[in-house]
This record gives structure tokens, C-alpha cells and sequence, in this order.
């Protein structure tokens, strides 16, 4: 669990790196509504964000206790920053006292964090900004991600170890020792393989924070692991032995909880 208004930001064998990955904090694991079987239907704030989710949209929820000057000016900056941006956005308050939003307030674990609180949900699921008691235009305009950097942020904060290939064309074999490395048991359910094309629209400002070069001949493979450590940047030819390696010199054991005896 990420600490409150602690920004994600990768760091290599425990050196931070200058390639922050948003400003962002959960406060629980992001949402696993998914895998679970719902009895009660969705809520009204649920089903707007549930909504926006299909449409391609973020959704800015602001929870708040007390109406007091510092949650009226939060959401004055959330309306007047976000009001001409509902083609990507939506944004709703909910009192975390609202018997009707309380399995929203458990998913977020926001019931005894300081209000009020912002987050912002990018249209996957994963939080790409979160805002305790102050927010504005910069702040809000950070926390709109790529679809591949929102993609990684989402297997992070799931606790799940990202293996990103950033290839030079969109269609290109994953390398033969990430494949290797996701076929290894202890490995196979704790890491995603996150694939772009360092050509795609949008995605420059993402791999200048990686340090891969947008013009480039050859795929370079990211490994990550959570909260948010860059575990090392290899070339196509990178091996499962090296990665294992770079791992465990980063200090990571396997990478996740649960996952400290791996034997390869």
C-alpha cells in the first residue's frame, strides 16, 4: 500500500530516477470490483464511473466529510478546470458517510484518509492522481496519462511486476527471454508483458520518463516492479537469466508478496 501523497516514481536498485510516473497515491490496492461477484447493483457514483470507463473517459472523484472553505474550494477548482473537458472527463463528489457509496469508500480505502481527497481514475481503472486537500490546473492536467503509461500504472498498483516492450513497429515478437521469464511458474501470475510502438500517438512524453529513444531500430524491454521500481532497460536480446538477476539485485526477491522463495 502506497503511503498518502507519496508520488509514484521509479526508481533502480532503490536510486530514484528522474522519470516520475504521475503524481498519484492509493490508499488499497486498486479495485478488484471485477473479480468479484456482486450481490447489491452498482451505485449511483458507481455506475457513473462505470459509465465513463466504456466511453474513454476519466472520472475525478472528490471525497469529502465536512462542507467546509477547503472542500468548496476543491471542488470550485474541479468545476471550473474540468467543465470544458467533458468529452474525457466526468467528476462527482461523495461523502464518505453516504450509506449508498460505501463499497466505493472501502475499494478506495478512503474512509480515514484527510479530506477532502481527489483521485483521478483513468478510463482502465488505475489512479493517476490523487490530491489531498489542495488541487489545481497543473495538478489536474498531470494526471491525464498514455494508454500505455495508465496500463503500467494499473499492473503496479495491482502488485503485479511490468514487463514493457516498447517496439519499433506495432507489430513485433516479444522477445524470447521476457517469454521465457512470464513461463517461469513463480513468475507467470506476478508479471505483465505491457507492449506499445514507440511510433504510437501520444506516447512521447512516456518514453522520454523511460529513456527510450522514439527513434529506435530495436525493441527495448522495461522491467518494473512495484510501487514503483525500475528494475533495469535491456534490448530485445535481454535473457530470462538476466532478468531474474537484475531483479534480485534490486532487491525485489520475485518482485511481489508472497513470492520470496522462488526457485527458477
Amino acid at each position: 500500500m502506497l503511503k498518502l501523497s507519496e508520488s509514484i516514481s521509479f526508481k533502480r536498485n532503490g536510486l530514484p530516477l528522474l522519470i516520475a510516473c504521475a503524481i498519484v497515491t492509493s490508499f488499497a490496492t486498486v479495485s478488484k470490483a471485477q473479480e468479484v461477484t456482486r450481490v447489491a447493483p452498482l451505485s449511483k457514483v458507481e455506475t457513473s464511473r462505470a459509465a465513463a470507463s466504456k466511453e474513454n473517459k476519466y472520472t475525478f472523484i472528490m471525497f469529502w466529510k465536512n462542507q467546509d472553505d477547503t472542500t468548496k474550494a476543491m471542488w470550485n477548482t474541479l468545476q471550473h478546470n474540468l467543465s470544458n473537458k467533458k468529452d474525457k472527463t466526468t467528476f462527482v463528489a461523495v461523502n464518505t458517510n453516504d450509506s449508498a457509496e460505501q463499497n466505493l469508500v472501502k475499494e478506495y480505502g478512503v474512509s480515514r484518509a484527510p479530506m477532502p481527497l481527489t483521485l483521478a481514475i483513468a478510463p482502465n481503472g488505475a489512479i493517476t492522481g490523487s490530491f489531498v486537500k489542495n488541487i489545481n490546473a497543473d495538478y489536474i492536467d498531470q494526471s491525464f496519462v498514455s494508454p500505455a503509461k495508465s496500463r503500467c500504472m494499473l499492473t503496479l498498483q495491482s502488485r503485479k511486476m511490468v514487463l514493457l516492450c516498447v517496439n519499433p513497429a506495432v507489430k513485433s515478437e516479444t522477445p524470447k527471454g521476457v517469454q521465457n521469464f512470464k513461463s517461469i511458474p513463480c513468475y507467470r501470475d506476478v508479471v505483465e508483458v505491457v507492449s506499445f510502438s514507440s511510433q504510437e500517438s501520444g506516447e512521447a512524453s512516456f518514453l522520454k520518463e523511460l529513456g527510450v529513444p522514439q527513434q529506435n531500430n530495436n525493441t527495448t524491454v522495461v522491467f518494473m516492479a512495484p510501487p514503483g521500481v525500475m528494475v533495469g532497460r535491456f534490448n530485445e536480446n535481454v535473457t530470462q537469466q538476466q532478468l531474474i538477476a537484475e531483479l534480485k539485485k534490486a532487491g525485489k526477491s520475485c518482485g511481489v508478496d508472497g513470492c520470496k522463495h522462488c526457485k527458477e
